[in-house]
């Protein structure tokens, strides 16, 4: 919400020496730009996603002002973004003036990446004193550490700033820290306390964009869509064609279940913006969540054929994402080349594996050789098995339940079953959530007594749950399963059945 330089991109000014920038880069004629001009146009592609053209006019504006401290500063803060933080380093050395209070904030950014927060913060506290406590000073060192997540250090230096002004007073007067206030609460989870601030600006400045935007935010941090939708629409009656605006839009129609809106969004942004990756990723992840794995194939190999783009997480996941579309469409073998080109990129990623493993049980699924349908069946436990041996134990639970749902989903009830037992031994708190698909499961499986059991226990532990089974309100819509359920209720209802024989 702070820092934004939308408005000043707007500027005439600036309008025009993009233009001749453009111009000079489109038609190969030399021109000279002041090297403040360069940085800032650099800023504007970084703030489109356009990093490759970014890093050309900070290149160009070091080739013209070698010693300029801002382009320096840029130059350094894209090598960190990418991890050469040795190299960062090396480029700040170049800068001559570092008692520059950007410079200041340079070296307290790259020690914090290092996770050396303790010279970070002594690095601060040599420019607030060096500044004389100045607010905006004070206030720009908090943003740094909410940007880095520091919720600790940035709660110290919020209350350094309550040590010489009265914090309500200032937070009704002063817009940047009340600003300041809201990015802190929106960062570290508290947006009940950022909704009031953002409505109090927005009396004041209604035709805030960013600050509509923030409020929609936060209702969506809330589970209040019909508020988050609300405050998202003016945010897209001042201008429709805001990028954050149809994206949390698409994204509040996603959470509230409304996928095809979502997607209208979705492809609403795509045509709003030159570099279409987010909005790509996003609609392949959501065609997929509805089940329309045509959409979501074609969205994907869009992404593929531009690969420059995304991160190695990113492509590990959209080649397994595309390897599971051929496998619900029955492309059979189609999706392998593309399994392997995911494990390739992320083989040890426990995600990456269930993703495989999953694959792997679609294609047994839809074998109709049996000899193949037992490697493609081995090979989806074996990924599972390798999964569980990487991941800590704390997170057994939520893989043991990951795994049991991609077992579940392809109809491997004996696999599920399996897994779903394996919970209740290891995690017996949390078998409840078990009981329902461990009775489907046996009921397919043809185990009437474990069945049985499952259904027994549901009817003492969840009653609640017990007694939607065979109903509309019922977790799956199976028409044999729900009929049985009907007739076995009426049956222990009747006195023709007592369940409790089968605890």
């Amino acid at each position: 919400m702070n820092n934004d330089l939308s408005s000043y991109f707007e500027d005439p000014e600036f309008k025009e020496a993009l233009e001749k920038y453009e111009g000079m880069v489109k038609n190969h004629t030399p021109a000279y730009f002041d090297a403040d001009e360069l940085t800032d146009i650099a800023e504007y592609y970084a703030s489109k996603g356009r990093q490759i053209e970014a890093e050309a006019a900070i290149d160009f504006a070091l080739q013209l002002h070698p010693n300029d401290t801002d382009a320096l500063i840029f130059r350094a803060r894209s090598l960190a973004m990418k991890g050469r933080l040795d190299e960062a380093y090396m480029v700040m050395d170049l800068i001559e003036d570092r008692s520059d209070r950007e410079v200041r904030f340079l070296k307290a950014d790259l020690l914090m990446e290092e996770k050396r927060m303790e010279e970070a913060d002594h690095v601060f506290e040599e420019l607030a004193a060096y500044e004389e406590g100045k607010l905006e000073t004070l206030i720009d060192i908090i943003l740094a550490y909410i940007d880095a997540n520091q919720e600790a250090l940035a709660k110290k230096w919020i209350k350094h700033v309550g040590e010489t002004y009265d914090l309500a007073s200032l937070s009704q007067k002063n817009q940047k820290f009340r600003d300041l206030l809201c990015d802190f609460y929106i960062t570290f989870n508290n947006p009940e306390a950022a909704i009031p601030l953002l409505q109090a600006t927005l009396d004041c400045y209604p035709y805030s964009i960013n600050h509509w935007n923030s409020l929609g935010k936060c209702y969506l941090s809330t589970n209040d869509y019909e508020e988050a939708h609300e405050a998202i629409d003016f945010a897209l009656a001042i201008d429709d064609s805001n990028a954050e605006a149809l994206t949390l839009k698409a994204f509040c129609y996603q959470q509230s279940g409304e996928l095809q809106k979502s997607c209208d969004y979705y492809l609403r942004l795509a045509e709003q913006q030159e570099n279409k990756t987010r909005a790509y990723l996003a609609l392949a992840k959501t065609y997929f969540e509805m089940q329309d794995y045509t959409s979501s194939i074609y969205y994907i190999e869009a992404l593929l054929d531009n690969k420059d783009a995304l991160s190695k997480y990113e492509l590990s996941e959209l080649y397994g994402d595309i390897a599971l579309c051929h496998a619900a469409l029955k492309h059979i073998g189609v999706g392998q080349a593309s399994i392997r080109r995911s494990l390739e990129l992320n083989e040890n990623d426990p995600d990456t594996l269930i993703v495989a493993g999953r694959f792997f049980l679609m294609e047994a699924k839809a074998c109709n050789d049996e000899t193949a349908k037992a490697e493609n069946q081995a090979k989806g436990e074996l990924y599972f098995r390798q999964a569980l041996n990487l991941i800590m134990e704390d997170e057994r639970l939520d893989y043991l339940f990951t795994i049991g749902a991609a077992c579940f989903d392809t109809q491997n009830f004996k696999l599920a079953a399996q897994y779903y037992e394996q919970i209740n031994r290891e995690f017996p708190d949390n078998a409840p959530a078990t009981y329902f698909f461990l009775a489907y499961c046996y009921f397919y499986l043809e185990e009437a007594i474990s069945c049985m059991h499952y259904i027994a226990k549901m009817k003492h532990e969840l009653p609640d749950a017990y007694s939607n089974l065979g109903t509309s309100d019922s977790i799956l819509s199976d028409t044999r399963f729900n009929e049985l359920m009907r007739n076995l209720k009426d049956s222990v209802n009747n006195g023709k059945v007592d369940l409790d024989n089968f605890l």
